[in-house]
């Protein structure tokens, strides 16, 4: 068994930003105003807010511009998803404002100094912002940037299912990405399953990409770790289709849960059903 690696996601990152700049510019004035998944942004939302988190991070982390204390305090997870929630939408309502052509033009110009910016920075340092889905207090910049490429990729996804144009599902994309998304597990099973000990389950993804992992509780405590023909109590399969919509709650738990293949204790292994691995 070995522990989780670190990704490097910026060159990926930067292939998605291309990837996104090229759609944006094939989309007709009509297309910009599809609705999409997402309950309350179409298209042109989801192109802003997009832009948004290179601003905001640009802002914040390379200039180290300080925010306005939010007027409600920020307490637990809650609070923040909250905060950050009413950031996202009151960008979202002033770029209403933006053509579609600015948008893209600002993505241009706004991708490449958040790339240089990523670079520059030390992997193993601590980031700015932690991974709270993935339960992390403090993160370091590695994984903070990959959690980007996936908040990328995820919208942009969205972007593509509402315009029906191609999906980015190859190897390349989906291999750092569920890599990435996979490690919001943990703190569900912390949450549901507490207390349990001496358990394994293992957690097998196939398709397009081949992985396993194995989840194990010791001490009260579930980690999840990289392994190969491992004993486990409880397996879950599923394909890797299943197991970025899961992960992104591009489906729901119900859906999920008749997607994925459960060995051994079902409650326990469809558990994973509510793993959510973005701020929500």
């Amino acid at each position: 068994m070995k522990s989780l690696p670190e990704i490097n996601a910026i060159p990926i990152f930067e292939e998605a930003q291309s990837e996104l700049i090229v759609l944006l510019k094939s989309l007709s004035a009509e297309e910009w105003e599809y609705e999409t998944s997402s309950t309350i942004w179409n298209v042109k939302d989801i192109a802003a807010h997009l832009l948004d988190g290179d601003l905001r991070r640009l802002s914040l982390h390379r200039d180290q511009h300080k925010l306005s204390d939010p007027s409600d305090p920020i307490t637990d997870y809650e609070s923040l998803v909250d905060f950050l929630n009413g950031l996202n939408n009151l960008w979202v309502r002033a770029a209403k404002r933006l053509s579609p052509l600015l948008i893209i033009e600002l993505t241009e110009f706004t991708t490449p100094e958040a790339v240089q910016h990523f670079k520059d920075l030390d992997p193993k340092g601590l980031a700015l912002f932690s991974v709270a889905w993935a339960g992390e207090q403090e993160s370091e910049n590695w994984f903070d940037i990959a959690r980007e490429y996936t908040e990328k990729w995820h919208h942009q996804q969205q972007i593509r299912e509402a315009v029906r144009r191609p999906l980015l599902i190859e190897e390349k994309w989906l291999s750092p990405l569920i890599n990435t998304l996979i490690r919001g597990v943990p703190p569900v099973y912390n949450k549901f399953a507490a207390g349990i000990d001496s358990e394994n389950i293992g957690i097998y993804i196939s398709d397009v990409i081949e992985g396993s992992w194995l989840l194990a509780s010791e001490e009260n405590q579930w980690r999840l770790m990289k392994s190969k023909n491992m004993e486990t109590d409880t397996t879950i399969e599923m394909d890797d289709d299943t197991a970025w919509r899961l992960f992104t709650k591009n489906i729901t738990e119900e859906e999920a849960i008749k997607r994925i293949r459960v060995s051994g204790n079902q409650k326990l292994g469809n558990l994973i059903a509510k793993t959510v691995s973005f701020m929500k």
